[in-house]
C-alpha cells in the first residue's frame, strides 16, 4: 500500500492491512486513553484505523491518529491535530539515505518525506500493543509540555 505524503513522494507498506492488528492497537490505546474513540474504516476492505481524541497538544482542540498495520508487520502511525501539525512513525522499507533500517520518523510540523527531513524512529519492531502504549506515552508527554517538538525523543521502547 503506497502512502502519499502530500508532497509528491510516496513510499509503501508491504502486505494487506491486518484488521486484527488494528483492533489490537485500538484496544490497547483506548484502555489507557478512554476519551479516544474511533473505528476501522471498512472491516471487509480496511485501509486504516482512525482514533480521535477531543483535546490536543498546545492550542489543538482535537488529535487524530490514523493507523495502518499490515499482515507482514509494516506500520504507519500518522498524527495530525486541529492546529495543522502532522508527523508519522513508520516501519517499512524505504529509500531514504538514513536511517539504515526500516524504522523512520517524519517530523512535525508537516511530516514531509524529503530525504533530509526523515529521522530515525524511537519506535521499533514491537508487538502492536507495546507500540500503541508507546505512542500514547509520547503523545501524553507532548501534551504535558505543550509541544510536539520532541515527540520522537525516547529510547526503544519508550
Amino acid at each position: 500500500m503506497a502512502f502519499d505524503s502530500g508532497d509528491g513522494e510516496t513510499h509503501g507498506l508491504r502486505g494487506a492491512i491486518d484488521v486484527s492488528k488494528l483492533d489490537a492497537f485500538r484496544e490497547a490505546f483506548i484502555t489507557i486513553e478512554p476519551m479516544a474513540s474511533g473505528a476501522i474504516d471498512d472491516r471487509l476492505d480496511p485501509r486504516d484505523l482512525r482514533l480521535t481524541i477531543p483535546y490536543g497538544v498546545g492550542d489543538a482542540e482535537t488529535t487524530v491518529f490514523t493507523v495502518r498495520w499490515t499482515t507482514v508487520g509494516d506500520y504507519n502511525i500518522h498524527y495530525s491535530d486541529a492546529s495543522d501539525r502532522d508527523l508519522r512513525w513508520d516501519l517499512h522499507p524505504h529509500g531514504f539515505s538514513a536511517p539504515p533500517d526500516d524504522r523512520h520518523f517524519h517530523p512535525p510540523p508537516d511530516a514531509k518525506s524529503t530525504d533530509s527531513q526523515v529521522e530515525p524512529s524511537c519506535l521499533g519492531e514491537l508487538p502492536v500493543g507495546v507500540v500503541a502504549r508507546a505512542v500514547n506515552f509520547l503523545w501524553r508527554r507532548a501534551l504535558d509540555v505543550g509541544t510536539v517538538t520532541d515527540i520522537n525523543v525516547a529510547t526503544d521502547p519508550p
